[in-house]
């Protein structure tokens, strides 16, 4: 979902409907909540105490293997969290990215090497299934990113071959989800791999990735500031998607530009950093810092939290997904 650094590597949560008895939960505003957790380091006390406040946990994940045709080996530990979140009362999901170690990011070439191949997109597909069975989830995300425009066909047709592949291993109510790299513009959309209206005839909830606006990458900025946030939903809905099948996706982590070390920050570690050089901009919803030896911070915190709910609410969004338990909790 977020480009993985040593603080923060991809984990994700879907929003679903009730499954399995679980009872949706929502934010205080009433929209659905969706979390997002990756196996180690504490994990399992993330996932219970976010449970219950959860419809969904999506947990990281498998990735692919880099020929496109395969999986490479679960993470140890995902069917214990599965157990967990189901434990609390939440749906269980598994996550599947194209991101390579090789590259240390998410890889255009994996991507295309699967969705390019019929035979790549079946094995695939089966075998994504089967894990989710044997793993204890109740659907998969597709969290394929860095596409190009010459995948977009691929990736409705493997989005149709996991629909059918999960539905026939884990039931009618098990869920087909897709995080989506954030664009202002249809052809932002469609040259990152997505013909959003075709992919919704097999999707059943979209999870917006409206983060990392600005990073490591690019020059000091928001990590997603509220009014683009707003750019990116309206330009979803004008490819097709309908708002109740749209979760906004909310940042729990932050960047630093200038100075060494990781670039990515927790939102504690940021507040600490920044001191009385820390700034609330109601506008973007998000905090920033000038600091006297030339760094700069931005990052989104619980009260980010709150704001995009509001901000989901206002849209009739179906909700809001945080990335991630690993560096925030769930607020209330």
């Amino acid at each position: 979902m977020v480009r993985r650094t040593g603080l923060t590597v991809t984990a994700a949560v879907v929003l679903t409907a009730v499954l399995g008895g679980c009872a949706a939960a929502e934010a205080s505003s009433g929209v659905t909540v969706e979390a997002y957790v990756e196996p180690g380091g504490g994990a399992a006390a993330r996932v219970s105490g976010a449970a219950p406040r959860s419809a969904t946990i999506g947990i990281d994940g498998v990735t692919l293997t880099e020929d496109g045709a395969g999986l490479d080996d679960v993470p140890d530990g995902v069917g214990s969290l599965a157990r967990t979140a189901a434990t609390g009362g939440a749906s269980p999901e598994l996550l599947v990215s194209n991101y390579s170690d090789r590259i240390g990011d998410f890889s255009p070439a994996i991507g295309t090497a699967l969705l390019g191949n019929a035979g790549h997109r079946t094995r695939v597909a089966t075998a994504l299934a089967a894990v989710a069975a044997r793993e204890h989830v109740r659907g998969v995300q597709i969290d394929l990113e860095s596409l190009r425009a010459r995948d977009r066909a691929g990736l409705v047709a493997f989005a149709a071959a996991l629909s059918d592949a999960v539905h026939e291993r884990l039931g009618a109510h098990a869920t087909v989800s897709m995080a989506v790299m954030a664009s202002t513009t249809a052809d932002g959309y469609r040259d990152t791999g997505y013909d959003l209206r075709g992919l919704g005839a097999h999707v059943d909830r979209f999870v917006l990735m409206t983060y990392d606006q600005h990073g490591p990458w690019s020059g000091p900025g928001t990590v997603g500031a509220l009014p683009w946030a707003k750019r990116v939903v309206s330009a979803a809905e004008h490819q097709g998607l309908s708002a109740r099948r749209i979760d906004l996706g909310i940042a729990g982590y932050g960047y630093v530009w200038g100075g060494s070390g990781d670039p990515q920050v927790s939102p504690a570690s940021a507040a600490t950093t920044a001191g009385r050089a820390a700034r609330w901009s109601a506008t973007n919803g998000e905090w920033s810092a000038r600091l006297d030896d030339g760094r700069e911070l931005h990052w989104s915190d619980a009260r980010s939290y709150r704001a995009r709910v509001a901000l989901a609410e206002d849209l009739g969004l179906h909700g809001v997904a945080l990335w991630s338990l690993n560096t925030l909790a769930l607020p209330s």
